[in-house]
């Protein structure tokens, strides 16, 4: 019963993913094409939509992209769990000092993109990090839901959402809540970011690649280890390091 309804329902979120942006795509794609050509990075930041298993040494893929991390790990969950006691001032303040040394630690520079993937588009880190890459002339590329940031408010001070702090904005065509199927349990299932912001991840790709290639430019791209063996890969590793591209 459930599975020609998913179908259909993810069906039509690529299908609008492909008629609606496909301007954003293609944007994306010079963004990042322009970036690499003048031995800039792309960096990719995932809040946990498939991002940060899909982008990252897979065959067929660019050997440019490169994660971006940001946050702290604590594994103390009694330390982790007590109440911060932190005024909002004193919680946006310390967000903007954590997000400056996020990007000072990942050493993303002027002419580099950083790809921001979430859903909400409203929680106040992915926000600040837009802002801080604007002044550090970093380009950045929003991934969300439009229903999603259209039915929440905004958690960062500014009141901003992504598609307001981001050069270019691509909507993953998802609903409300992300999940599609209602279901007769009262819940939804199946949510729609994670494929959505995978197929968006490989269409930017492609596009990047043909423009590229236009200017004769060969962009460094990885063979399946199971057809090229390790060795190609650390081979392909080391081509991108000297080449930037």
């Amino acid at each position: 019963m459930y599975l020609d309804r998913f179908f259909e329902s993810l069906g039509g979120v690529l299908e609008h993913i492909r008629t609606s942006q496909r301007g954003g795509i293609e944007r994306a794609g010079a963004a990042v094409a322009e970036s690499l050509a003048k031995q800039g990075a792309w960096f990719i930041m995932d809040t946990g939509h498939m991002l940060g298993s899909e982008a990252f040494l897979r065959a067929g893929g660019l050997a440019a992209l490169r994660p971006f991390k940001y946050g702290l790990s604590i594994e103390d969950r009694v330390v982790q769990d007590r109440p911060a006691d932190r005024t909002p001032e004193e919680s946006a303040a310390l967000e903007s000092r954590l997000v400056t040394l996020a990007l000072d630690q990942a050493c993303i520079r002027a002419g580099d993109v950083l790809q921001i993937g979430t859903n909400s588009g409203r929680t106040a880190n992915v926000i600040e990090v837009a802002i801080q890459c604007e002044g550090r002339g970093i380009t950045t590329i929003g991934l969300a839901s439009a229903a999603q940031m259209a039915g929440c408010e905004a958690a960062h001070p500014s009141g901003k959402k992504l598609g307001d702090v981001v050069d270019i904005f691509i909507d993953n065509g998802g609903p409300l809540g992300d999940a599609l199927l209602p279901t007769e349990s009262g819940e939804n299932m199946c949510p729609a970011s994670g494929i959505a912001a995978a197929y968006i991840l490989w269409a930017i790709q492609a596009e990047a690649v043909g423009l590229l290639e236009a200017r004769g430019l060969k962009p460094t791209i990885y063979r399946s280890v199971h057809v090229g063996g390790q060795a190609h890969v650390e081979a392909v590793q080391r081509q991108y390091i000297e080449r930037g591209f």
